[in-house]
């Protein structure tokens, strides 16, 4: 029953679970002037660390309260720390190290999980000497496996309601080029997503080429010309990079038709795991899109196809988050 009432309050009908298990505590704390909030019960003895995704709300994202809160009241003590930089948008490998640090101010084992594009930095986090073998399991929603193979994908992809994440792709990483002035011009570039641009340095011109591909192949040439700031970049941030470091038990979560890192990124992160010997589970879900559910309008056809068996698996996969307790 508490599986099914979790369920409904992260798909935005709280109200069983809140009657029954009541409300949550919540305050908010600082490690090393990182903000974090805290989720608890009065007996709440497992500790989860989520990081959040790539935008603008970070911690406050009204899915994510929802989802602390739930886990919370499934008997969880949650932290969530707000990371000003993938806020803005911009997805550095210094991330990782500011998640070890809030994972080792909670002060014992805990569980980490993450969303999105904050997967990167929370699985390199959980595959660092110093915290990995203090990591329970690792849940990834919607995460990324390699950050080289998610570009390709962005920029050479099928057009799509989410194309416009290559020219965030391109102002996050702006600041790889030397020259204040080229900054500035590609930084406007990105946020007007097209135009004209003057005259670039080498190294601009070479990271700009990037991301102006027009298929795989011509990705990976023009990939391999650009800056080396930028390979090192997308290597450190690649949990692809650092499989062999993990130790931690994995569940991997991914929307089948995820327009924004395909599913076959998670497909592939637990083909790496079972070689490595590492224990993991992989569910996709039809009823997801990157992270935000997508459902059909109920009926006969839809109820069977559809809305029976994906009841099914999002139990399923939850039941083994609560089974982490």
């Amino acid at each position: 029953m508490l599986v099914v009432f979790l369920a409904l309050k992260i798909l935005g009908y709280p109200a069983a679970l809140d009657a029954w298990r009541g409300p949550v505590s919540h305050r908010t704390i600082s490690h090393s002037g990182i903000p974090v909030d805290v989720y608890g019960r009065q007996r709440s003895d497992s500790p989860i660390l989520i990081v959040h995704g790539v935008n603008p709300t970070g911690k406050n994202s009204v899915d994510l309260v929802r989802i602390s809160e739930a886990l919370a009241q499934a008997g969880f003590a949650v932290y969530v720390p707000d990371f000003a930089e993938m806020k803005k948008q911009h997805l550095l490998p210094e991330e990782a190290a500011n998640i070890k640090t809030v994972f080792r101010s909670i002060g014992r084992d805990a569980a980490i999980a993450c969303f999105s594009y904050g997967c990167g930095p929370a699985l390199v986090a959980a595959a660092d000497p110093e915290i990995r073998d203090r990591v329970r399991v690792a849940v990834a929603f919607g995460g990324y496996y390699d950050l080289r193979e998610t570009l390709e994908y962005v920029i050479t992809g099928p057009e799509s309601p989410i194309a416009y994440l290559k020219w965030v792709y391109l102002g996050a990483n702006s600041d790889l080029v030397a020259d204040e002035s080229d900054r500035q011009q590609l930084r406007k570039l990105a946020l007007d997503r097209g135009g004209t641009i003057g005259n670039l340095s080498p190294d601009a011109q070479a990271l700009l080429r990037v991301f102006f591909a027009s298929n795989s192949e011509d990705f990976r040439l023009r990939l391999h010309a650009g800056p080396e700031p930028l390979h090192r970049r997308l290597d450190a941030l690649s949990p692809s990079h650092y499989i062999k470091d993990l130790r931690s038990p994995l569940i991997l979560i991914h929307g089948f038709n995820d327009p924004a890192i395909p599913a076959q990124q998670s497909i592939e992160f637990a083909a790496a795991a079972r070689a490595n010997g590492l224990a993991n589970s992989l569910t996709l879900l039809r009823m997801y899109g990157h992270v935000h559910p997508i459902l059909p309008e109920l009926g006969a056809t839809s109820l069977f196809a559809f809305y029976i068996p994906e009841t099914f698996r999002f139990l399923s996969v939850l039941n083994q988050v609560v089974a982490i307790q």
